[in-house]
């Protein structure tokens, strides 16, 4: 089929206004269709995918908590970490403290004591001196904390005569980051290890342990692997998760949640895919002279039904590159306007963001260029049934 010929095919359909407004509104309905089913697996998809990526930061893929309290250093075989697939680790004091802003401001938090092996973990932070802090931006707004402000964080009484009385410190916040996950923009804060140690008067031991995992370890199965190893060597002193372990349900759910809703929401689909039904009955019923004369002119029937399934092939494919404008449209918006940032009161993340995976595209593509092909298919049988004498005499009598 020479492209001359598509081309004139195209114009005899389409010379008219009526017909290239309801082909337009065809594509049209058809890609907001796509695109509403596409952003509404995006975003599922993309809610997992940020929420794993959140609860990783500060993390790595598995957090070894001690069942005693703190524990020396010596007692974790650094040797044996390595062999079950452990690239570096990190020990971490882990304790509830209370920091004050101001005389009426306040908040309950977690203070992670770190030093330098914890930029393997988390190179996003700065590792805090002596004296510093690093809190979350939704800590700084709620109390109105801002870059180089003097805050308080009191700790529970150490292991001094005075272990009744609180210990109070003074720290200069040094950076304030953008958690994605609403608890640790809100609750955690970062300081330095060794002050944090002699504000405890814990000595050089720490409570907890956080594991990067090589990289070829880091697959949802691996780690779980990893994790049962290791119990099976610390169950008796340490707690052990991975990093998703809080929301491991949750996030089984909204994967279900997403294939029943991608289902339901295919419905939208087919109505779309109706439209375009309508639009090819018109095109035929419209056009029916047309048909008779090229049929009249040398054009066989079966070319002339396979030019007109090309027609919608392509009314799909360019309803298809709209939907995919659309959804970037979309995801633009609900990054940017503030209508569409998530309350941290409700929701774990602040914001949402649209991650097409290659399957979802594909499934529901496939899947429309199928509805239109069934229907195209069903709708061009019947040309060329009647004789040419026939056709002719019918529509120009």
């Amino acid at each position: 089929m020479s492209f001359v010929l598509l081309k004139d095919f195209l114009y005899l359909f389409y010379r008219d206004k009526p017909s290239r407004n309801f082909a337009i509104a065809t594509m049209i309905g058809l890609s907001f269709s796509i695109s509403v089913i596409l952003t509404t697996l995006g975003l599922m998809h993309g809610f997992t995918v940020l929420l794993k990526d959140a609860l990783n930061t500060g993390n790595g893929e598995v957090v070894l908590t001690s069942k005693r309290g703190f524990f020396s250093r010596s007692d974790i075989d650094k040797e044996e970490f390595h062999a079950l697939g452990v690239k570096d680790f990190s020990y971490i004091i882990r304790t509830d403290s209370f920091l004050a802003a101001n005389e009426d401001g306040g908040r309950a938090v977690l203070v992670y004591g770190v030093d330098e092996s914890f930029d393997k973990i988390n190179p996003r932070l700065s590792i805090p001196l002596p004296g510093e802090l690093i809190i979350g931006k939704k800590l700084s707004d709620h109390l109105g904390i801002k870059l180089n402000d003097e805050v308080s964080l009191i700790f529970a009484g150490g292991r001094s005569s005075e272990k009744y009385l609180p210990n109070i410190q003074v720290f200069k916040v040094k950076q304030i980051v953008d958690f994605k996950l609403n608890r640790f923009s809100e609750r955690s804060v970062y300081a330095n290890l060794e002050e944090v140690s002699e504000v405890l008067q814990v000595g050089k031991r720490v409570n907890s342990v956080n594991l990067k995992l090589k990289k070829d370890y880091r697959s949802i199965s691996k780690i779980e692997k990893v994790v049962d190893d290791l119990r099976s060597i610390y169950y008796a002193d340490f707690k052990i998760l991975p990093f998703w372990s809080e929301f491991g349900t949750f996030l089984r759910a909204v994967e279900f949640e997403k294939y029943m809703i991608a289902i339901v929401l295919s419905v939208i689909v087919i109505i779309a895919i109706f439209n375009c039904l309508t639009f090819i009955v018109y095109s035929k019923e419209k056009k029916a002279q047309e048909i008779f004369l090229l049929y009249a002119i040398g054009l066989s029937p079966k070319k002339f039904k396979f030019m007109w399934l090309v027609q919608n092939i392509l009314i799909w494919l360019i309803s298809l590159l709209m939907a995919l404008g659309l959804v970037n449209l979309y995801n633009y918006l609900i990054q940017n306007l503030d209508i569409f940032e998530l309350p941290g009161e409700v929701y774990q993340l602040s914001r949402l963001e649209v991650m097409l995976t290659q399957a979802d595209f594909l499934i529901v593509s496939l899947m429309s260029l199928f509805f239109i092909l069934v229907f195209t298919i069903i709708t061009i049988s019947k040309v060329g049934s009647k004789s040419l004498s026939q056709g002719l005499r019918e529509e120009f009598s």
